[in-house]
């Protein structure tokens, strides 16, 4: 169907049935071609010239435009279009569609509108919404209202009665209850959208906005929710007691609205901040000052829990939704006297709830109850009632219900964490060495906090044992190992504040369960289930003593504290013991994961409390440990974690949890600098070191396990290397692995291309990868390069010269560009050393052999099952180590062609080669192929490096086309360096065209102008038309675009305001014209940086006046511009002829 070929507007059926299958058809096709169809007669002009053109063909004089419906000439004709649509159709998904559309063009467009057409917008929206609200659901009122909101926004200061929206809504809810709840839906989406953080180019104007709107507006919606909450409640109160239910449906409703209103009101951002990555349960409503005389009023709370007393779910819990909100507000906002009473009466109001157990039969009434006890214990200390009754019935009913709670873990699970964080703000002020304490309910607390670490572990231990026995649907508690050790955390944070009452009842429970443990084992019949299910019990206690163990803080903790700890630890030694016996023995019952992750997160936990960075030698804790296990320091303790660490490693398969773990905490051991020497100490390191490549290890015998391999080698080589290692200690070790790759070497290659010499010659390079990579002084990788070099490096080209297998061929890349990578400084080898040129030659035979045979089985049509894993990894590892080779600058590549070394050429000749095979859109569809492409592009295309590179005219296009496409990577840094890489080229060629040397650049960019017109073409669009958080990296490339063709620049310039609307045509050829005038475009710094700072206010200008650049459409173009206002005529001849083409295929350009 061609749509420009007629002017009629389609029916309303014709809209409706396109809406419907844009938002639900099951066939994409479907979707896709109403989606086409819709754009063209609901434009929002937001789209980019990139998303309509659709392609990077330099040699195109044309770009596309966006065909639009022809009697829209702009935004304010697509707006009375959506308006009249959203009038006019009765449809769910109609509404839905283009209230969705209608947003993106207020949002980006809006002014555009004059006021009189954005005053008929608004009231257009709002009659709308007043008109058809009978029969919308709810969620499209709200859709609707928001979209109004965001209208009100926008006009806030444009508009004087845009202010006043908020009574008229107000005077909408007068007639009825219907209308009232309308109202009332409406303000909590103006109260969401107002709330909700815009685009960061919007956020300044938003700010200003919300400011004036919280003063007023939002105060007026608050006392307004509050009002109609105490008319709603009287309400329902009367006709219950008379009985009367015509009206209680409304009424009810009206209820959950005013209260849901209120809460939104209350959690308003009011200073700005949105601290999203805060903790939920600590942060403190900013409300302002002025709502003083609102919340201080006397009996200000007795409506909420009345309220909540005499209604049913889910009004009860909405009114502990708003106390949660209330009790959250921050405590300067009451004056002394005032705070108070306002503490008293909510610690009242908590406490008759939980002495009557009122409404806590219902799982969210007792969920936000929970909530409530939290927030109210952190933000407001209590101190101010301690001296009244009321502190301690809170805590005494508190006390009680959290016992409850506790047992009924699995009813409301999310539920343990608010009442734990309740106990551990008021553990935090509690000292139980304080015998004044008994005063203020302190012998309360003190009988509170060991029973609470008692029942919570009890339920935690019936609860896995229910889940294991399959008795509970309820989720395994010790499956959320994160969850589990934040609730702990908070358990230790209670033991802490009281440790000579708590620890005690955590080593009873631990001694406890280990003594049941030991006397199964002991017992002539072993249950094999029973023994699976004391297991995992057991991960409960022993996770709990390793949390208090790391809770542990030096400049607190006394002498009898820390031999609790080492009481806690000893007793987890002599568990762990007895489990590893365990497995050791006939039993068939399979290890637990949970427990064994438990045990690693106390040795974790003990060392980093104890030991650390610091050395400790003396401490209270070893003299118990002494008397308890027999270990006097830190060493002995290091000693029996390598040795657990080491165990695990023989014992678990590689994919577990506990591997991951171990090999972390292997890793750790052997990564601080204290650490690592005193590990390098212990005879069970000696030992590893001497037999590293034990078979026994698990996660050695797999292949596909790198990271695991790398963490353990890499731990390895910091142990060795500790102290100054000689040349036979370094042989010693590295003897297994010279005798496997003498072996490689020696094989003939049809039994070195055999599947099980190719899994052991991987695990070869990616141990020695691994290896490598930790080592970073000059001295000892000078002692691995000479035991690789000149013979073990054979290795490496026979494994790339397996084209059979491309895990060996990446496998041995990866190592050589370890090998190459000039990390620390570890490459700088004295000036007389040809080290450097051999290890170049080296990569660059490695990348030779490879790229030739990529090469080879592209003209083969050798098929490939999966193009990254067969041909894209390769390269892009191939493109990692030509980048390290050139930007590590210990190899003098300029001087290689000169004494006849063909490594450099090879390479770079190779690297181009390949550079041209793949097409420039897999540099987005394979990120870490384009990542690898730019970061060697930009090392290559260098000032010190371009004049090396034998670009020649096809590469050159591809290296710009490929630069094009990475322009919308991913990552920005990748997208910045795709600019860096432009900004040389140009920079060499402008250089050279300024000294007259006819360089290979110079030429290139001389004879394809097309080039440098299309990437200026598509940086002014990208700079124009998008908002990219690296505007700097794009500003270098734009200069020298400009620099070659200023006169182009203007032209385009012009040709873009050529489309944009009347009203915004003269701010915006002011702010250009400042942009292209702001400096002399001559290759200089200075001007460059001026350019760019230039580029900068452009920027903030148009984003503070919201001049939102509009994608040229075939009803938009308008008449020819001067940006610098010179007097000539930069649109050419006749002010029509134009590069920017008008789509006379209409139904061509209507598919982009």
């Amino acid at each position: 169907m061609n749509f420009a070929a007629s002017e009629q507007q389609p029916t309303l059926e014709q809209l409706d049935t396109w809406c419907e299958q844009a938002l639900s058809s099951p066939t994409a096709e479907l979707r896709e071609e109403a989606e086409r169809r819709l754009r063209y007669y609901f434009p929002t002009f937001s789209e980019t010239p990139a998303e309509i053109s659709g392609s990077h063909g330099f040699s195109s004089g044309q770009e596309r435009v966006l065909s639009v419906f022809p009697s829209i000439k702009g935004p304010a004709d697509a707006a009375n279009l959506m308006t009249w649509f959203l009038h006019q159709s009765s449809k769910v998904f109609s509404i839905t569609y283009v209230v969705r559309r209608l947003k993106t063009l207020v949002l980006n467009h809006l002014s555009v509108l004059s006021n009189d057409q954005k005053t008929e917008l608004r009231n257009s929206l709002f009659s709308a919404i007043r008109e058809k609200f009978a029969d919308m659901p709810a969620f499209l009122i709200e859709d609707t209202s928001r979209a109004l909101a965001l209208v009100v926004m926008f006009t806030w200061f444009d508009i004087p009665d845009s202010k006043d929206i908020i009574d008229t809504i107000l005077e909408l809810g007068k007639p009825s209850d219907k209308h009232e709840i309308l109202a009332l839906q409406m303000m909590r989406a103006f109260v969401e959208e107002f709330n909700h953080e815009l685009p960061s180019k919007y956020i300044a104007r938003q700010r200003r906005v919300v400011v004036t709107f919280r003063d007023k507006q939002l105060r007026s919606m608050f006392e307004h929710a509050l009002s109609a909450m105490r008319e709603a409640i009287s309400a329902l109160s009367t006709a219950a007691s008379h009985s009367d239910n015509t009206d209680i449906t409304a009424k009810r409703i009206i209820l959950s609205n005013t209260l849901l209103l209120q809460r939104d009101c209350l959690a308003f951002d009011f200073i700005g901040l949105a601290p999203d990555d805060a903790s939920d349960d600590a942060v403190a409503i900013q409300i302002p000052s002025s709502w003083k005389d609102i919340i201080q009023v006397d009996n200000f709370l007795d409506p909420y829990f009345e309220g909540y007393k005499h209604s049913d779910p889910p009004a009860s819990s909405q009114f502990i939704e708003v106390l949660v909100v209330i009790a959250s507000i921050r405590r300067s906002f009451y004056m002394e006297a005032v705070r108070t009473e306002f503490v008293k009466r909510m610690s009242a109001g908590i406490v008759e709830i939980l002495v009557g157990a009122i409404g806590l039969e219902d799982v969210e009434n007792y969920h936000h109850l929970c909530r409530l006890l939290a927030r109210f214990r952190c933000i407001h200390t209590l101190v101010e009632i301690e001296e009244y009754p009321v502190y301690r019935e809170l805590l005494v009913a508190t006390a009680s219900f959290t016992m409850t709670g506790l047992s009924l873990w699995e009813w409301s699970a999310n539920s343990i964490a608010p009442l734990l964080t309740f106990w551990s703000k008021v553990a935090s002020s509690y000292d139980s060495r304080d015998s004044g304490n008994a005063e203020i309910a302190g012998d309360v607390i003190a009988d509170t906090l060991p029973r609470i670490i008692r029942e919570y572990l009890r339920a935690m231990i019936q609860t896995t044992l229910r889940f294991i026995t399959g008795e509970s649907m309820a989720d395994n508690p010790l499956e959320n190992s994160d969850a589990l050790l934040e609730n702990l955390a908070l358990v230790a944070n209670i033991a802490r504040s009281s440790y000579e009452i708590c620890a005690p009842v955590l080593i009873e429970i631990l001694r406890e369960m280990a003594g049941k443990y030991q006397s199964m084992l002991n017992s002539g019949a072993v249950n094999e289930e029973a023994i699976t299910v004391i297991e995992n019990q057991l991960a409960l206690p022993v996770y709990a003593v390793a949390q208090c163990i790391g809770a542990r803080q030096p400049y607190k903790s006394l002498p009898d504290d820390d031999r609790l700890d080492a009481e806690m630890f000893a007793t987890g030694l002599e568990l762990d013991r007895l489990v590893q016996q365990r497995l050791q023995s006939a039993i068939a019952a399979p290890a637990s994961e949970a427990l064994e992750l438990a045990f690693i997160q106390l040795y974790y936990n003990f060392r980093a409390s104890y030991i650390g960075e610091q050395g400790y030698k003396v401490t209270a804790v070893f003299a118990k440990l002494s008397s308890f296990v027999g270990i006097n320091d830190s060493s002995g303790v290091l000693d029996l974690v390598l040795q657990k660490v080491l165990f695990n490693f023989r014992t678990w398969p590689s994919q577990s949890s506990v591997m991951q773990k171990s090999l972390q905490l292997f890793h750790e051991l052997t990564t601080g600098y204290v650490s690592v020497r005193q590990v390098a100490k212990l005879d069970t390191m000696k030992f590893l070191l001497a037999n590293h490549s034990s078979d026994q290890f698990q996660f050695l015998r797999s292949i596909d396990e790198y990271k695991q391999r790398s963490l353990y080698y890499g731990g390895l080589a910091r142990v060795l290397f500790t102290n100054e290692t000689s040349a036979s200690q370094f042989a010693e070790f590295m003897q297994p692995w010279s005798r496997m790759t003498g072996e490689l070497l020696a094989m003939p290659d049809a039994q070195f291309s055999q599947e099980t010499v190719r899994a052991e010659l991987i695990r070869v390079l990616r141990d020695l990868r691994g290896f490598l990579s930790a080592i970073s002084s000059k001295a000892n990788y000078l002692l691995f390069f000479e035991w690789m070099c000149p013979t073990r490096i054979q290795i490496i080209h026979r494994s790339v010269q397996m084209a059979t297998d491309t895990r060996v061929q990446v496998a041995a890349l990866k190592f050589m560009a370890e090998f190459v990578y000039n990390r620390t400084q570890r490459l700088n080898f004295d000036v007389s050393s040809a080290n450097g040129i051999l290890i170049f030659r080296e990569a660059s035979k490695a990348m030779w052999v490879y790229g030739s045979g990529v090469m080879e089985s592209g003209r083969r049509g050798v098929l490939i099952r999966d193009i990254y894993k067969e041909r894209y990894k390769g390269v892009a590892v191939c493109f990692n180590i030509l980048m390290r080779l050139v930007s590590g600058k210990y190899v003098a590549i300029g001087v290689m062609p000169l004494y006849g070394d063909e490594a450099l050429e090879q390479a770079y000749r190779i690297m181009l080669e390949l550079l041209k095979q793949f097409p420039v859109a897999d540099v987005i569809a394979y990120p870490k192929l384009g990542k690898a492409t730019m970061t060697m592009l930009e090392v290559l295309l260098s000032k010190s490096n371009i004049d090396l590179l034998p670009l020649d005219e096809v590469a050159y296009e591809q290296v710009m086309r490929l630069c094009v496409e990475a322009f919308d990577h991913a990552e920005t840094a990748v997208s910045s360096a795709a600019c860096s890489v432009i900004d040389s080229a140009l920079t060499a060629a402008i250089e050279g065209m300024t000294a007259n040397k006819q360089t290979q650049i110079v030429e290139l960019v001389q004879r394809r102008k097309d080039v440098v017109s299309y990437l200026l073409k598509t940086m002014l669009n990208i700079v124009l038309f998008e908002d990219r958080p690296n505007d700097w990296s794009f500003s270098r490339p734009l200069f020298c675009l400009i620099v070659l063709d200023r006169e182009l620049a203007l032209q385009h310039t012009s040709q873009v305001v050529q489309y944009q609307p009347t009203e915004r045509r003269e701010e915006l050829v002011k702010a250009l014209k400042d942009l292209l005038s702001a400096t002399e475009f001559v290759l200089v710094s200075n001007n460059r940086d001026e350019f760019t700072q230039a580029l900068t206010q452009y920027r903030r200008e148009v984003t503070s006046k919201n001049l939102i650049l509009m994608v040229p459409t075939t009803q938009t173009l308008g008449a020819p511009v001067d940006i610098l206002g010179s007097g000539s005529d930069v649109s050419g001849e006749n002010g029509q002829q134009t590069t920017v083409g008008q789509g006379n295929d209409d139904e061509e350009a209507m598919a982009d």
